[in-house]
């Protein structure tokens, strides 16, 4: 047993004094983790593991999240481990992500929260004993969400484009779909024509984000997009109902139909989803109808879209206004 017990802390010793020449501190979490083991799994080979047993269970874009934050973390300090992630650590990640990245208080939430989450997933494995996100708080910030009136998207709709241009027309099917439908630009382009049921017109579909059931109504102008390409293919279950064309390629050429309609607005292609929302509001839906026709799901998701207009505020005062008066008239 004496030998079991000098040899350990001749070994410790030895790590001591390699952690001393890579400059870095002997803290109580890295001699925790030394002594359960752990100090031959270091932080960014449990991170590479963890990214190998999420495979199937995160999206695609959830991965390459975690992945550019671990190259950033390396960039930040190459040698980091478990015992490093203390407060002040945090605090210094933020000030590089601010100062040395020039990331904007939202890049910074979505790098924070890779950490903070892969922490946790430490904690649960042993590897750690507490979150240094117990005292940093990550906040977000509130984006201004852009969307354009009926009469801005009737403006799109009757724009004519030059029939030789049929990419430019393509990106203002795509987008004025989406403000019919309200459907995401990964659900409109991977929409196909086993989606479209009729009796009563409508699409149905698994949303590709939350991989939940959605029901949208469609209406004429939606249709009549459809209709179009329609006729341009023989329309079978597993085919795509309209034109393919990247998300980026089509923002750029946003930029051109808002130039071209008279609209001065910065609009990207998930503004169409606004719109849908903003506008649905603005007809007095019923905000659940809202909320199921987004499908979100949570109302809270919604209210975002539910900002009262001055106007309504004095119109539902003058209906309650006059529904007092009608009852007294009843009554006298």
């Amino acid at each position: 047993m004496s030998a079991y017990i000098n040899s350990k802390i001749s070994n410790w010793e030895m790590f001591m004094l390699h952690q001393q020449s890579l400059g870095k501190p002997t803290t109580l979490n890295i001699a925790i983790g030394y002594f359960k083991g752990n100090a031959e799994v270091t932080l960014f080979g449990f991170w590479e593991e963890q990214l190998r047993l999420w495979e199937y269970e995160k999206k695609p874009a959830t991965i390459k999240s975690y992945k550019s934050t671990l190259n950033i973390l390396r960039h930040f300090n190459n040698k980091l481990n478990f015992g490093d992630l203390t407060y002040d650590c945090i605090q210094k990640f933020d000030l590089y992500l601010r100062k040395e990245r020039n990331n904007a208080t939202n890049g910074c939430f979505v790098k924070h929260k890779c950490l903070k989450h892969m922490i946790k997933e430490s904690i649960s494995k042993g590897f750690m004993d507490k979150s240094p996100y117990e005292h940093f708080k990550v906040r977000s910030t509130k984006g201004t969400r852009m969307f354009l009136t009926i009469d801005e998207v009737n403006a799109i709709d009757d724009l004519q484009i030059s029939k030789d241009n049929t990419f430019l027309q393509k990106s203002k099917d795509l987008f004025l779909f989406s403000c019919f439908t309200g459907l995401r630009y990964s659900d409109v382009v991977n929409l196909t024509w086993g989606n479209i049921k009729q009796n009563p017109d409508r699409i149905e579909i698994k949303i590709i984000k939350t991989e939940k059931p959605l029901l949208v109504p469609l209406i004429s102008k939606a249709k009549d997009i459809l209709n179009k390409y329609s006729k341009l293919t023989i329309k079978t279950d597993s085919l795509k109902a309209l034109p393919q064309q990247a998300n980026q390629v089509v923002n750029r050429n946003l930029k051109e139909i808002m130039m071209l309609a008279g609209i001065k607005k910065s609009i990207s292609f998930h503004c169409a989803r606004h719109s849908f929302a903003s506008n649905l509001v603005e007809m007095n839906t019923p905000i659940l109808y809202v909320k199921d026709l987004l499908g979100h799901q949570k109302i809270e998701q919604t209210m975002i879209y539910a900002k009262s207009i001055v106007g309504n505020l004095f119109d539902s005062m003058n209906n309650l206004n006059e529904k007092y008066h009608h009852v007294n008239k009843h009554v006298g």
